[in-house]
């Protein structure tokens, strides 16, 4: 689970921002909490976490630090590349050109700090930590000295003197030179094959950033391969009133040259195709399964939304769909896959883009309710104010966004504000009560009314 990420110097984030999982009362509903055993007791962790606040204030910022970072770590950077960092446009002489990304995450009854800061050209600092009895101890430290070396200090607790996954981190600390400088230490161990690095990448893997622009990858061939995927879709688009009533994935068989003739392929992609024995390629909905068998042939596979016009079934390919269907195309698969895998951290960038209110309040509600045996979050921005409901959400769970005069994003949490019983949350957010909202300058409401 994440309990907190700060991160500084990132697009329109420049000093540090502190983001936290943990709620500022004991007296939550249970509902929305996942306790977890640590070394200093029981903890109370959000399971839910929404961004509000007006458009350019720094809320898909926030998204894409955390996706710069993932990426970063579980992928790796190739050796004398930059780090392909976007700062912060103006320097600041503070943050010394530096940015910082810090996670504080539970995994596997253990609690975890691993965060590092880099420029655009190399790593500075790295650090692996986990909570003792007393407190945060490291399991390596990671430095760059004023003389341009690298220093990593390696302890037990991420591997034990003389074990195989010891000898190997103290090869790879000897290795780091220059040209390395771009890379990540936890990376390396993990390429290596260091058991304890493998299992905390994992936890990285496992962090689910959706984007407006992002689709489920290969949708046509998953629900060809597994019929409760496609029935667990097809059923939610039918509960939420889409107009869809079934989805059917057909497949036609053609020969390569028709496939050539019939689709219009660019000329330089036809030419892999041509070098290569087999593979996948998708274009426009549909996907293309080609292989050489004799003569080489084309699979064509792709998803039809039925629709009941008429009294009769109508199929429909999904670039016909509404925008919002589409939306929802890519966001039900995270309900799907609740419970079968403990530890998804899911950060999706307007959860509200194309949908009504009703289907966000849903989705948010279902997810609470899937997620109740496992160790999985979600994290999300918004528009939609009515989202900013506490009967539905708790304070807690409710962030701010702005930016101040200097054009620097920055989080305000909920839970700072006094809100009395009775007192209606959504009319104190528009009325400006808690910032986080757009300022239209020289607008006077009343001249838009007549009189």
């Amino acid at each position: 689970m994440l309990l907190k990420y700060v991160v500084s110097n990132y697009k329109s984030i420049a000093y540090p921002i502190e983001f936290s999982m943990f709620p500022t009362s004991d007296e939550i509903d249970k509902r929305l909490v996942k306790t977890i055993d640590t070394k200093l007791g029981k903890w109370k962790i959000l399971r839910r976490g929404g961004f509000f606040g007006p458009n350019a204030s720094g809320k898909t910022s926030f998204i894409e630090s955390m996706y710069f970072a993932k990426h970063f770590i579980v992928d790796g950077q190739r050796r004398g590349v930059g780090t392909g960092i976007d700062q912060f446009r103006s320097d600041i002489a503070d943050l010394e050109g530096k940015s910082t990304f810090q996670f504080m995450f539970y995994l596997s009854e253990e609690v975890y700090e691993y965060g590092f800061s880099v420029d655009t050209k190399q790593v500075f600092e790295e650090w692996l930590m986990v909570l003792t009895e007393k407190d945060f101890q490291p399991m390596f430290l990671r430095q760059t000295l004023e003389d341009g070396t690298t220093q990593i200090e390696i302890e037990s607790r991420l591997a034990r003197k003389n074990s195989k996954g010891r000898k190997v981190a103290d090869v790879l600390k000897d290795s780091m030179g220059k040209k390395q400088k771009n890379q990540l230490f936890l990376y390396k161990l993990y390429d290596n094959g260091v058991k304890r690095a493998e299992t905390i990448m994992e936890w990285f893997k496992n962090i689910q950033i959706i984007f407006p622009n992002t689709t489920v990858q290969g949708l046509p061939l998953k629900m060809d391969r597994d019929e409760d995927f496609r029935e667990f879709i097809s059923e939610g688009l039918k509960k939420m009133d889409t107009g869809v009533v079934d989805i059917v994935v057909v497949s036609k068989e053609m020969s390569f040259s028709d496939f050539i003739e019939k689709f219009d392929i660019p000329g330089e992609v036809i030419k892999k195709l041509e070098e290569i024995e087999s593979g996948i390629l998708s274009v426009g909905g549909k996907y293309f399964i080609f292989g050489e068998e004799g003569e080489r042939r084309t699979v064509v596979v792709q998803i039809k939304f039925n629709h009941m016009l008429n009294g009769e079934s109508v199929p429909f390919n999904i670039d016909d769909e509404s925008d919002g269907t589409q939306r929802l195309v890519d966001l039900l698969p995270i309900l799907f896959t609740l419970g079968k895998n403990n530890q998804n951290i899911f950060l999706i960038d307007e959860i509200d883009r194309s949908i009504h209110t009703k289907l966000s309040r849903h989705l948010l509600r279902e997810f609470l309710k899937g997620c109740k045996d496992t160790c999985s979050q979600i994290v999300y921005t918004a528009h939609d104010v009515n989202l900013i409901d506490l009967k539905e959400f708790g304070q807690d769970e409710i962030w701010f966004v702005e930016k101040d005069d200097r054009g620097m994003s920055y989080l305000k949490p909920f839970s700072d504000f006094q809100i009395n019983e009775g007192q209606d949350a959504l009319k104190g957010y528009l009325n400006g009560r808690f910032g986080a909202i757009p300022v239209i300058r020289g607008e006077n409401v009343g001249d838009y009314f007549v009189k």
